[in-house]
């Protein structure tokens, strides 16, 4: 009999990822450059559409902590329709339910992820939003889990996860044994 659980009931560590996917941090500087080279400058319209976005944060901030809806509404909607991700060529699906088979064939774990960002059946991004209280690295077994679950696992897969006061960025690739990396935690004052 198949057992479906969830992935947060199931994966609850980085070393459970280890055991039981063979998920291994990457060694190399090189392997997650993709967002500390050649960035382009954000122009203008962008400039302002993100100190928007840090204003608005700021105040509703400033009331109390914040829950991951109020994350999804104030922060990320924004930051994606500045970057470009809600129009063609990109889909959103929200939630987006993923079912990832372990090593065991009778075992398969589920859950949903928050946002994700596709073109076409190429995942470009997932987004994994927690409430201010939660310390964003909290997340990064459930994020890496999902991201394990891509169809295109010839394909680097990218992952943003935030609390509103801080954002993770990772990648996963799953060429050889999956491997993964962490651009380190960039305060809100340094992305907005």
């Amino acid at each position: 009999m198949v057992t479906g659980l969830g992935i947060t009931d199931t994966i609850k560590s980085l070393s459970d990822l280890r055991v039981r996917c063979n998920l291994h941090q990457a060694d190399s500087d090189r392997f997650f450059n993709e967002w500390v080279e050649d960035l382009p400058e954000l122009d203008e319209r962008e400039q302002a559409g993100i100190s928007r976005i840090k204003q608005r944060y700021d105040y509703h901030r400033n009331d109390s902590l914040l829950l991951e809806g109020t994350i999804n509404l104030v922060v990320v909607s924004p930051l994606l329709e500045i970057a470009g991700f809600l129009d063609p060529p990109f889909r959103i699906r929200s939630p987006y339910g993923i079912c990832l088979e372990l090593d065991d064939p009778e075992e398969t774990i589920r859950g949903f992820i928050d946002t994700l960002v596709v073109q076409e059946q190429l995942w470009i991004l997932v987004v994994e939003s927690k409430r201010t209280s939660i310390p964003v690295p909290a997340a990064f077994p459930q994020l890496l889990a999902y991201m394990l679950a891509s169809p295109r696992s010839d394909r680097a897969a990218f992952c943003m996860a935030t609390n509103g006061d801080e954002f993770v960025f990772l990648k996963l690739s799953q060429e050889n044994d999956p491997h993964y990396d962490v651009l380190k935690k960039i305060p809100i004052d340094l992305i907005l």
